[in-house]
């Protein structure tokens, strides 16, 4: 009996010190409680050291491998907990719709073109715009004036800048379409490897990639939803200036009738002549 008492401490002293280089405890990846411990393995040569009976020793033994055991058991359910796969992942998916095709009426060919680059075509954007839009002249009447102080030549100059904004939105919105189209493909495909419930789209390394493509396809959305918001402020800065020079024309229109009820006092209410200021009166 002896002997197979020398023999297992020979076996248990040997394993032990394999492990005593394991390192202190920690947590795993923060699941709950699991705490894996790989000091409790070397605590088993540290009780065959002591200066205790046999039968202490063997006892020691037990306790500690019960706390081996558990080890064993937390370090599998945490691999149990790692290797789930999400399932139904096609409650993620989103209703998504395209732009749509647009339909022009065109009786003498005025429209053909513009409908052609509101349904992708970029070519032909800025032909399309001057085709549909009445030609404003060459203005060679205004002579020497100038948009400060000609309100005909500033409708002119906004004549100018509607056309180039007009036909640079109309690349625009043909470059949206066309691109939407093209880009299809990689989003219905993108969309199938995110529903995958397979163990070969559900790996770390491709659900990352899915992550990384994802945030590309985003990034390439909000580019395009860049330029056409740039095209909006473009134009409602050119609706600004319409108001403003209606509101200028006005106040000019007004000057023009106060100084010519200054320039006649004869004509004028005698009871109004009291709203005289300097050599104008307000109309």
């Amino acid at each position: 009996m002896k002997v197979n008492i020398k023999n297992r401490r020979k076996w248990i002293i040997g394993g032990a010190a394999l492990l005593l280089t394991a390192t202190p405890s920690f947590a795993l990846f923060g699941f709950g409680d699991i705490v894996f411990d790989p000091t409790s393995y070397a605590t088993l040569g540290h009780i065959w050291s002591e200066d205790i009976s046999n039968g202490a020793k063997l006892m020691e033994t037990y306790n500690q491998t019960v706390k081996i055991v558990q080890n064993g058991l937390q370090m599998y359910t945490l691999a149990m907990q790692m290797s789930q796969r999400v399932q139904n992942k096609s409650v993620w998916e989103m209703a998504a719709f395209a732009v749509g095709n647009e339909v022009t009426q065109s009786h003498y060919n005025e429209t053909i073109n513009f409908n052609a680059a509101m349904n992708g075509d970029v070519l032909n954007a800025g032909h399309a715009w001057q085709q549909s839009t009445l030609y404003g002249g060459n203005a060679g009447y205004l002579g020497a004036s100038t948009p400060a102080n000609s309100n005909r030549m500033s409708e002119f100059a906004t004549i100018q800048l509607l056309d180039q904004t007009s036909q640079r939105c109309a690349a625009i919105l043909a470059n949206y379409k066309s691109t939407q189209d093209a880009n299809q493909p990689g989003e219905d495909k993108l969309n199938s490897d995110t529903l995958d419930q397979s163990d070969a789209k559900n790996s770390m390394v491709a659900v990352l990639n899915i992550l990384s493509g994802g945030h590309i396809q985003a990034q390439t959305q909000a580019k395009a939803n860049g330029n056409l918001q740039a095209c909006l402020a473009e134009q409602q800065t050119l609706e600004a200036k319409v108001q403003r020079d209606k509101l200028a024309d006005e106040q000019i229109w007004y000057a023009d009738i106060a100084a010519a009820r200054a320039s006649s006092p004869a004509l004028l209410d005698p009871t109004s002549t009291s709203n005289m200021t300097g050599s104008y009166l307000e109309p």
